[in-house]
């Protein structure tokens, strides 16, 4: 009978797509924020100042919608491993996450600003199979993963003094997480043992507050903008885990030859943290250009668990799933750079460039993220005022790379099925295309 090389990759396939987030600037809000790529703590003048910096908001005009309909994202991701066992490459087209936001009328508030406003940071919802055949093996590779996470915020903002605004945003966020990775095998040959099966399974919903304070500054040529978003407080949320193993004449991390395992433990509490993040931006005029520039610095964020795992203690079945609940940040620094173009009061055009990057270690032997490469965007677009309403259009190209080491299955020739490395290169691009409208500009 022929020798038989089975290679299952039950944890990287789907995952550079869709994996924990791993970077803070990959989402923007806002008709001219998304033109601008997010460059404007230091200037941004409508309800996307919520977001970027709530004292902006005192300095606005008088705006009681803004609706940002961002239309399509396009998202480009290929894995590639030598020797050739793994060629992946996928595009997933959906609408772009948004911003919705609302003011109370000064007539209303008077000189004090309110703004309702929610937004996603996280939206995504996939289930790829894999699968590999053969007259002597075969078996799958399963994830099945989604993700959400939505903040709903309540700003408040006040002038002080004709040129400087103080403001606040208290945030409520909502994050949920479901994953499943399930890999399955057989290799039946005189020379190679078979039967490999490995099921990881968690899901959990959070619930946590977080602030934004942030001053503007606005003069005739320049504004400058400092924002300043606290470390998120845990306030309930909880979730389960769970892991089915099995073993024939290999070893998957608890000897060989090991039996069926199966557990689950429910009512585990969740938590994920966020960092303290300062943001400093700036924009200044001459004629009718104007240059806006903003650098953002994230803290590390010291490794937690987005589950109680201390249920799992001394269980070394649970290893794995255990180290798939664990996070952990470094700290980053993004910067961009962004120029706007007025060619009348009511006609602008606009590019940008902006880095993104990762907070995760990939060297670190926890995690549960495999997006580790940084990202950079280019945007540019231009933006039509009539009467009241800013329409805004424009495309945004994001790129970045990565390679790296991760875990394979494999049963080689004559000998039994084992946990191997491989490396991996992954390429990542998205193109979006912006449409955009805000009331009361």
């Amino acid at each position: 009978m022929r020798r038989v090389l089975l290679v299952l990759v039950p944890l990287l396939c789907p995952e550079p797509v869709w994996g924990q987030d791993s970077q803070y600037w990959t989402l923007q809000y806002g008709p001219v924020a998304e033109l601008l790529s997010g460059v404007v703590v230091g200037s941004s003048r409508d309800l996307s100042a919520s977001y970027y910096n709530p004292g902006a908001l005192a300095l606005a005009k008088d705006p009681s919608l803004l609706a940002s309909v961002e239309s399509f994202q396009a998202t480009h991701v290929t894995a590639n491993a030598e020797p050739p066992i793994l060629d992946f490459t996928d595009l997933d087209i959906r609408p772009a996450p948004s911003l919705f936001a609302v003011a109370l009328p000064r007539s209303i508030s008077g000189d004090h600003t309110w703004v309702f406003s929610s937004l996603t940071r996280q939206d995504f919802d996939i289930r790829l199979d894999n699968w590999l055949s053969g007259s002597s093996a075969g078996a799958e590779a399963l994830i099945d993963q989604s993700l959400t996470e939505s903040w709903f915020g309540l700003s408040w903002a006040h002038p002080a003094g004709e040129s400087v605004g103080l403001g606040l945003t208290t945030y409520v966020a909502y994050r949920g997480q479901r994953t499943r990775r399930e890999v399955s095998g057989e290799a039946a040959s005189p020379e190679a043992a078979g039967a490999v099966l490995l099921v990881e399974d968690f899901d959990y919903g959070n619930y946590r507050a977080l602030w934004k304070a942030g001053v503007a500054i606005k003069r005739q040529y320049w504004d400058l903008g400092l924002a300043v978003t606290t470390p998120s407080v845990r306030l309930f949320g909880s979730g389960a885990a769970a892991y089915t193993r099995s073993a024939v004449g290999g070893d998957l991390g608890t000897g060989p030859e090991a039996v069926v395992q199966v557990r689950r433990e429910e009512d585990l509490a969740s938590r994920y943290d966020s960092p303290l993040s300062v943001a400093a931006g700036g924009a200044w005029r001459r004629g009718q250009s104007t240059f806006h520039a903003t650098a953002e610095w994230f803290g590390a964020v010291d490794a937690f668990d987005v589950l109680d795992a201390q249920v799992f203690s001394g269980d070394p079945a649970s290893s794995r799933v255990v180290s798939r609940l664990r996070q952990e940040a470094k700290s980053v620094v993004n910067v961009g750079l962004g120029f706007q173009r007025n060619v009348s009061e009511r006609f602008s055009y606009y590019g940008a460039f902006t880095t993104d990057r990762t907070f995760v270690d990939k060297d670190a032997p926890i995690g549960n993220s495999l997006s580790t490469w940084d990202i950079y965007h280019v945007t540019a677009g231009t933006s039509l005022l009539v009467r009241d309403v800013k329409f805004t259009l424009g495309v945004a190209y994001a790129f970045g790379s990565d390679s790296r080491r991760t875990s394979v299955i494999t049963v080689p020739p004559g000998g039994p099925p084992a946990v191997d490395e491989t490396p991996v290169d992954v390429s990542f691009s998205r193109l979006k295309v912006l449409i955009g409208f805000d009331f009361g500009s």
